[in-house]
């Protein structure tokens, strides 16, 4: 079932951390899905939730989201990975891997 979909913009190249807005689905239910909900962590429910991408199929990542009811702030889901090769393999050309890593983003 599908939950939700997720545009990563934004990295902590290092941390091997990815996370942006979360569009939820109808089968999206924060009292299910979502770790924080209201600025209230209501405990780790991202074992219930798997990542996949058109391009990679499934990530090998631990899923967070935030859910907040304000629009300022909405809904964000961050992906915590677990192999660094993944995570280069899907974010190599992204801008904020590109500054932190400039040798890797030129090939050395």
């Amino acid at each position: 079932m599908l939950v939700g979909t997720a545009t990563l913009k934004h990295l902590d190249p290092p941390m091997g951390v990815a996370f942006g807005p979360f569009s939820p689905t109808s089968d999206y239910k924060s009292s299910v899905h979502a770790n924080v909900v209201e600025g209230d962590y209501g405990g780790d429910r991202g074992l219930v939730l798997t990542a996949i991408t058109d391009q990679h199929g499934s990530l090998d990542a631990s899923i967070a989201i935030e859910d907040w009811t304000d629009p300022e702030i909405g809904k964000q889901l961050t992906m915590f990975f677990k192999d660094g090769e993944n995570f280069a393999a899907l974010f190599a050309e992204h801008p904020d891997y590109r500054a932190y890593y400039p040798n890797f983003a030129n090939g050395n």
